[in-house]
């Protein structure tokens, strides 16, 4: 099962929207959600790590096209693009 999480900024409004990370229950092969960042543009998005495509091997921002930094779990801290101030992880749900 999956999780749907948000980043949301405590100092300011931003909220990073719905991000489903993990699998469901068609497993690891169909669809794999791992959280990234973008460090030039400070994007939070899910890359899909099942996709094993050559030209997916490189996960790049749908933003800025750079290249993305995968985060270590969903522990990893994550300061919001507008003010710096770190995110805080806010669970919405899970999916399957």
């Amino acid at each position: 099962m999956g999780s749907v999480l948000e980043y949301r900024c405590p100092a300011c409004a931003f909220a990073s929207g719905r991000l489903s990370v993990g699998w469901g229950k068609a497993g690891r092969a169909a669809f794999w959600g791992g959280l990234a960042l973008c460090p030039a543009c400070q994007e939070v998005c899910v890359v899909d790590l099942a996709d094993v495509r050559p030209d997916q091997r490189d996960h790049r921002c749908e933003r800025c096209k750079g290249l993305l930094k995968l985060l270590e779990g969903m522990s990893e801290r994550v300061k919001c693009p507008q003010c710096a101030t770190p995110l805080r992880q806010v669970p919405l749900g899970s999916w399957a």
